[in-house]
Parts: C-alpha cells; structure tokens; sequence
C-alpha cells in the first residue's frame, strides 16, 4: 500500500542493522507479535539516536546500553489485549472523556501493573550481566486501539500511587497537591497503587515508556528519511506539553510532514525514575528523554524535553 510505504522502506533498511537474538523476529513480526517486536524495533533505533553503545549479546534483559559512564539493561515489554476480558467489551468509537477518566483511575493501572508485575517475576537483576547496573523496564500500551492517545496519566499514577490536583491562587500561580492513591479496583480485581513501592521493585530503577512506538512513527521517520512514494501527503496532530511552568493545559500541534519537517525518535520518551531504587538511573545515560522524580512531599517534577508529545495522530491522504 502507498500509505505505508515509507514505513516498509525505513524497516527494511533498519533490519540490515538489527540482530535477530531469538531467530524469530521475522515470523513473530509478521504474525502474532507485531505491536511487541515493532516496540522493540522503535527502542533500538531511539537507542541508537541517543548514540549509546548497544550490546545485544544475551537472550534478556533485550538491551544492555552505556553512555561510556553507566551501562543499563532493558527489558521491553507492551500491555496486550486480553481475550474475552474487559477491553473486548469497551467500544472504542463511543469514548468520552469522562468515559477515559474512569477507565484511567482503575482499568488501566490494572493493565500496567499486570504487564509489570509479570516483569518483575523473572528477576533479571540476579542475572550475572545485570548484577550491579540499573534496570529499565521499557513499555508500551497496545491493549486497545489507540489506547495510546489517553493511558499515560493512568500510569504515572500508578508507579508512583498519587494522582494530582491543581488550581490557581488568587495570584494567579498554578498550584498543584499530591494525593495519594491506595489500590486501584475493576471488576473484582484489586491491587495496590505504587508499583515502585512493592516488595522487589527497588530493583527496577525506573520505567520508560512512549506513546509513540507505533506504526505511525515509522510512517513519518520514514517520511523524513526521504523513503515512501513522495505523492502520499501526510500529517501529524497532537497534543505537546507546553514550556510555561504556570500552564495546567498542553498545547496543540499540527505538521505538514514535508521536506522542512523535523522529527527524533526520542520525542515523547518518558524515564520515571524509582524514588527506591537501589541502583539509581543516572538520567544523562537518556540525555533527550523526558525525566519524571518524586519528591519526599509527594510531589512530581519533570524535567522536560523541548519538544514533549503527549498523543498524536498521522493522517496519511492517498492520491487518486
């Protein structure tokens, strides 16, 4: 399909550079594995953009990278559908913001924890070659179609068990309260809040995660690497954070994807750091990530990246 095109050709060419370690990228990305080995494609070449030396010489963690200073492992993971379970029964054409509110209070920290937790059973910090480095759990949310755009919030809150509020004083200065959150609850299924604070977590040094590991990304990187039939016009619309510390709102984007257009594939990479981590992640090993810490009071801050994308879509038009 034309529409794609720019995406196939940009894959074709990473995979000349890419090592297949299990010996069934291939069949998995063709089959059933798409949206997991597509992620992992995405962290490689946002690691190689960050010009990290990359070792992929053990079956897991899947990457150990060093920025000539620290050497951290990876291990990437995505939140997949669950047959017959509760996504099956979200209509995705039907949701409201109210409707996503609700589902990011409860359902998705269920999600994420799962997939977490799954994660941390394996113990990859008693490995040899993990013993001593911090490790990096790097996920994705594909459970859902497009559940991507709205599934952050929901785990932010969950990692760090608080959600926050926000308003202004009578000056006008943003004013945002911590508030702790205890478990989370769908369905008859309940779990704790705070994924870092659980028995063992002090040994994941924090969570990457993008909204932007996708398709669409391979579409435009693509784009600007100049492969795809040049007749396809495409663009992309989101939501960025906005660079005024007083700004409770994002601000809107729009691009026409064209030969000026500028993109990385570190924008929308976000690192939340495990305030109880026993190895702490030196923060300069993702030099242009978004970098999220906890505070003693509770409190969130981020130092964030120029150019931070919430969400986005890419609408691709197609000549006649």
């Amino acid at each position: 399909m034309p529409g794609y095109s720019s995406a196939k050709q940009i894959i074709q060419e990473m995979m000349h550079h890419y090592a297949d370690i299990d010996g069934n990228y291939v069949e998995q990305f063709q089959t059933t594995g798409f949206d997991a080995r597509l992620w992992e494609l995405y962290l490689f070449a946002y690691l190689t953009e960050e010009r990290l030396l990359i070792d992929r010489t053990h079956e897991a963690p899947d990457y150990l990278v060093s920025n000539g200073e620290q050497v951290a492992a990876i291990e990437a993971v995505v939140v997949q559908p669950t047959q017959g379970g509760a996504a099956s029964k979200i209509d995705v054409d039907t949701l409201t913001p109210e409707k996503i509110r609700e589902l990011q209070k409860h359902y998705m920290p269920i999600k994420f924890g799962s997939t977490l937790y799954s994660k941390l059973k394996k113990r990859y910090w008693e490995k040899e070659h993990v013993k001593g480095k911090p490790l990096v759990f790097a996920i994705a949310d594909f459970h859902l179609e497009q559940s991507m755009l709205w599934s952050s919030t929901a785990l932010s809150n969950y990692l760090y068990g608080s959600y926050h509020e926000f308003h202004y004083d009578d000056a006008g200065q943003l004013i945002i309260n911590p508030i702790k959150i205890d478990f989370h609850e769908h369905n008859g299924k309940k779990i704790p809040s705070g994924f870092f604070f659980t028995p063992d977590a002090e040994n994941v040094s924090a969570i990457l995660f993008s909204a932007s590991g996708t398709i669409s990304k391979f579409l435009r990187m693509g784009r600007v690497a100049g492969f795809g039939d040049p007749n396809v016009t495409m663009i992309y619309s989101g939501t960025k954070h906005r660079l005024d510390p007083n700004a409770s709102l994002p601000d809107s984007f729009s691009y026409l994807i064209d030969d000026k257009y500028e993109e990385a594939w570190g924008h929308g990479v976000s690192l939340f750091h495990n305030p109880k981590a026993r190895i702490p992640l030196q923060p300069e090993v993702f030099p242009n990530a978004t970098h999220h810490y906890m505070r003693d009071d509770g409190q969130i801050i981020s130092d964030m990246a120029i150019f931070h994308p919430y969400n986005g879509i890419t609408i691709t038009v197609l000549p006649k």
